[in-house]
């Protein structure tokens, strides 16, 4: 995947660091668990990127550069 600067980027958990993917399960803040469906990295600077059409925040997610 590819970021906004067409730097690759990979999805991981914030507190962690350990990478996740497709078909992952995660936590939202909720307390709720899904599974990753779809993941869309950051259009813009100021965009955190989406996971499962939420914030990548929602699920304590962040994409990172490679």
């Amino acid at each position: 995947m590819k970021n906004y600067n067409g730097k690759e980027v990979k999805l991981v958990c914030e507190s962690t660091g350990v990478e996740k993917g497709i078909g992952d399960t995660v936590l939202s803040f909720r307390g709720e668990l899904a599974t990753i469906k779809s993941m869309r990295p950051p259009h813009k600077s100021s965009s955190s990127g989406f996971v499962n059409s939420f914030y990548a925040h929602v699920y304590n997610l962040k994409f990172v550069e490679v």
